[in-house]
């Protein structure tokens, strides 16, 4: 079965891929969803992380009104993905600006979905109520050409299961006021207690000295209805090799989607590599072409890159969820 990975770690961005990550307006920055290849990179960090302390998310009262997200598939449209989901095409478009008054639409494009009434994501999410989620402050790294990358994680420091993490990466100037700012979306929406999530941003414009990195979560959801929506697959390893002096990571395997997973569902695999201190330094992305169905097993290979020191392991987490919601 063919495959897609978005690496993260030694790159070059080539292009824009998947949407999910925007960049906020006029700040020159773009979240790594795009197809990236290997580059290696001579240029150490730019400045050291700022610490953080443990940070506010935000709690959802009641039924979610997940899934946030429609990966777009060849032939659809957006009036039929409105249907699909019981919204008009205006609401679908007041929530995803992007699209305009076109109506193309790209495969794998990703689009938020509003609540029935059409309300927007954000009106959805009731005032902050601190959820304990630990930061890992971004650590920054010149690009090949110009511009910086910034890796930073959120660990999940709760007893339950979160999801629709988004966090804000700023460069400050010595003032401390935000020079540059992007909000990231984790690579999975699926985040299990005690394990972390990456995220990066490549700013292209990004100064060439006097400046900070820094993050704050931007929300994040406890899971509802979890049984329903999300399964975790099996893994099992069979390739796990350290490569070029730990600054690359093979590890492969077979991955087996659950037989009670939605029929109708997405699966994606993270590969998170980690330092000798636990500290995330790159990660990758797998998935698969087409769509694996309940119970079915299939084989799997990520090469993950470091952006700094030397990878000391990889972590694996996977997901299979809902592309619609059940309907009773």
């Amino acid at each position: 079965m063919g495959r897609r990975i978005n690496p993260i770690g030694l790159l070059a961005l080539v292009g824009l891929g998947i949407a999910g990550c925007g960049a906020a307006p006029g700040s020159g920055a773009t979240a790594p969803t795009a197809s990236l290849l290997p580059r290696a990179s001579p240029t150490a960090t730019l400045a050291p992380p700022t610490a953080e302390p443990t940070v506010a998310a935000t709690i959802e009262v009641g039924p979610s009104p997940t899934p946030f997200k429609h990966i777009v598939r060849p032939n659809e449209t957006i009036l039929q993905i409105a249907l699909l989901y019981g919204v008009t095409e205006e609401a679908l478009r007041a929530v995803n600006p992007e699209l305009g008054s076109g109506s193309l639409l790209s495969i794998g494009q990703e689009l938020r979905i509003p609540d029935p009434e059409g309300n927007p994501i954000g009106s959805l999410i009731p005032s902050p109520t601190p959820i304990p989620l630990a930061i890992q402050p971004p650590v920054c790294y010149s690009r090949p050409t110009a511009g910086v990358w910034c890796l930073a994680a959120v660990r999940n420091a709760s007893d339950q299961v979160l999801e629709n993490l988004v966090v804000e990466i700023r460069l400050a100037d010595g003032r401390g006021e935000a020079v540059q700012a992007v909000d990231v979306d984790a690579p999975l929406n699926f985040l299990p207690p005690g394990r972390p999530m990456p995220l990066a941003v490549s700013f292209a414009d990004g100064p060439e000295s006097g400046w900070t990195p820094s993050a704050r979560v931007r929300s994040a959801i406890p899971a509802n209805e979890l049984d329903a929506r999300y399964r975790e697959p099996l893994l099992t390893t069979s390739t796990d090799v350290r490569q070029a002096g730990g600054l690359s990571w093979l590890v492969g395997g077979t991955l087996t989607v659950p037989e009670d997973a939605p029929a109708i569902n997405r699966t994606l695999l993270l590969a998170a590599a980690l330092d000798s201190a636990d500290r995330i330094v790159g990660y990758a992305v797998w998935e698969p072409e087409s769509e694996i169905f309940p119970g079915e097993t299939v084989p799997f290979e990520v090469r993950v890159f470091s952006l700094g020191p030397p990878i000391a392991r990889v972590e694996l987490l996977a997901e299979t969820y809902a592309l619609a919601r059940p309907r009773e």
